[in-house]
């Protein structure tokens, strides 16, 4: 993994990228990943939201990954995330998930919360190992409920 990379919020000139790294995830990913539509319309409205965070990462000036914190009208973000198959398995879902949890923190939320599908073994190990637990299970049974306590020990 190159370890140069930009981690910023999004803007509005990252529409037609980010559009693009959303309609070409792998089906399998897709099949985890859906947060919202993926059509122009929603991503031009994601570039320029006030009411939520969203971030990518960049490798040489290239989009390669995606991530969230939404509220949903709640003081506890929602995070979720998702990296360009060429770099999927390198290490940058981790990373991405890592800067996401510092942003979080600087933007002063006490804890994140998320959902993960059980057969998503990779996204489940990268967000035990990052300090998320499980507390629960959605009502169909078919994801996780984690969070994760960004608070200071006391």
């Amino acid at each position: 993994m190159d370890s140069s990379f930009v981690f910023r919020l999004v803007k509005i000139d990252d529409v037609n990228e980010l559009h693009d790294l959303l309609n070409n995830l792998p089906a399998t990913e897709r099949k985890y990943f859906h947060p919202h539509p993926f059509d122009v319309q929603t991503i031009t409205e994601i570039c320029s939201s006030t009411k939520d965070h969203y971030f990518v990462m960049e490798q040489n000036e290239k989009i390669i990954g995606y991530s969230f914190l939404r509220l949903f009208g709640y003081k506890t973000p929602s995070f979720g995330c998702c990296v360009r198959r060429e770099y999927q398995g390198k290490g940058y879902g981790t990373l991405l998930t890592q800067e996401t949890m510092n942003k979080a923190i600087e933007l002063d939320y006490h804890k994140v919360i998320l959902k993960v599908y059980k057969e998503n073994k990779a996204a489940l190990k990268i967000y035990e190992n990052i300090g998320f637990i499980i507390v629960g299970k959605t009502d169909d049974k078919r994801q996780y409920k984690m969070e994760m306590n960004l608070s200071p020990k006391d």
